[in-house]
Order: C-alpha cells, then structure tokens, then sequence
C-alpha cells in the first residue's frame, strides 16, 4: 500500500532497499510532522522534522461518509486492517493520502545544507517503514489519529444500521387499533387488513404454557386467561 510514498521518496533520491545512513533512535508520527531523533556519534544526536500538509474537517467528513458506506472497508477498518485501496476515497475528494514531494517539508538540525540530508534519507526510511508496519500512521500524518478515526467510524457505522427507514411514515395508534390483535409477521404494524386467527389457536397456547404456580381464589391463573382469549379473539 506504501508504494506511493516510495515512489515520492524515489524522487528525492532515496531508494527501496537503501541502507538508513544513521541511526533512528526514536521516530513520533502526528498531525502533520514526523519528528526523528537520529544518532550520529554515541554523544551526538540531530533531530530531523518531515512536515506534511493535514486535511480539513471538510475532507475528512467526506471521506468518513463514503467509507461507512462501504461494508468491506469499514469491516476491516474496524478490525484494524487497511485495505489496500484506500486511496480511492481520498482520490475522490481530489487530494493524495500519500505524501507528493512537493508536499514535504524537510527539516534537519545538522550544520549541512544538503537536502535531504543523510539524516534526514534515515529519518524518510524510517517513516515508511512504520506507514509499513502500521498505516494507520499516514492518517495521523494527515491529521486523523487512529482512535479518533476508528471512533468516528464506528459510530456513523452504528447509527446507519440502526437508522429506521423513512420511506414510509407508521400508521397512527387509532389505525391500528382494531387490528391490534391481528396475526401475521411479528413487527408488521403497517398492515391494514384485519386477520381473523385460526379457531382455538390462542387457546391452544395456554395449554402450552407450563403451569402457573399462582391461583386466585383457588383458581388457576391460566384458567382465568381462557375466558379473556375467547372474548379478545372473538371465539366465545
């Protein structure tokens, strides 16, 4: 998936399999910066910046919709993989996922003029081999961290599935009354025509209900039930 980013770092001169120059002591990837602390003698360490512009609150709203609405890439988004196409939501929106070189701006503390220098080649190595290994940190580059991410969309993703549909309005309570007891699909409230149910089918679930252990008077509950059946079901 990081082939992009080689490819940006083939134009600045640093190629696939090139060996770091220095030592990467620690690398932190946030909104817009990767900062690298780089070792060049046991005293002495450089700190290099590679910049990089992040995407507004407009961009990534818009992202965030379309990959919700994608069922494969949000499943594995959720379970922490990025599919390898992912570009393509951010393509749509006109802007590049991966850093272009004329995207980068690259800082070193070192005395040289050089750029990139051989701190900052270890420092670019070192960056696309965490996009590598967890690429969810080219999204914090861009300005999204993981968690924030992940969160969002999850939460577009829950609310989607559990949205109830609003092609059609539910009936009123007073239209649905004499239906009420109607048989048919449970959840059907929509339907207009009564149901009469089968003779004795309502009856015939009390006798499958186990026995209560409560009485009245001395009379069982589920007796007292079957009058009530038969006159909510129109069978006395």
């Amino acid at each position: 998936m990081t082939d992009r980013f080689r490819r940006t770092l083939d134009e600045l001169g640093v190629h696939k399999g090139l060996v770091p120059p220095c030592r990467v002591d620690s690398l932190a990837v946030g909104p817009g910066a990767a900062v690298a602390q780089v070792r060049v003698t046991r005293q002495r360490c450089y700190e290099v910046r590679i910049g990089l512009p992040t995407f507004g609150k407009q961009v990534w709203t818009a992202v965030t919709a379309a990959v919700v609405e994608d069922e494969v890439t949000t499943t594995a988004l959720l379970d922490g993989r990025v599919p390898d196409d992912i570009e393509r939501f951010f393509a749509a929106e006109q802007v590049p996922l991966f850093p272009e070189t004329r995207e980068l701006s690259l800082d070193c503390t070192c005395p040289g003029t050089k750029v990139p220098c051989d701190h900052l080649v270890a420092g670019l190595i070192a960056l696309v081999e965490e996009t590598d290994g967890d690429p969810f940190a080219m999204f914090a580059l861009r300005g999204r961290d993981r968690t924030t991410l992940l969160e969002e969309i999850g939460r577009q993703a829950g609310a989607r599935i559990t949205a109830p549909p609003t092609d059609a309005e539910a009936p009123g309570l007073a239209e649905v009354m004499d239906d009420f007891f109607g048989w048919g699909p449970a959840g059907d409230i929509t339907r207009s025509a009564k149901r009469q149910p089968p003779a004795g089918a309502a009856l015939g679930l009390l006798g499958e209900v186990p026995p209560l252990a409560a009485t009245v008077d001395g009379t069982s509950v589920t007796e007292l039930l079957r009058p009530l059946y038969r006159a909510l079901t129109g069978q006395e």
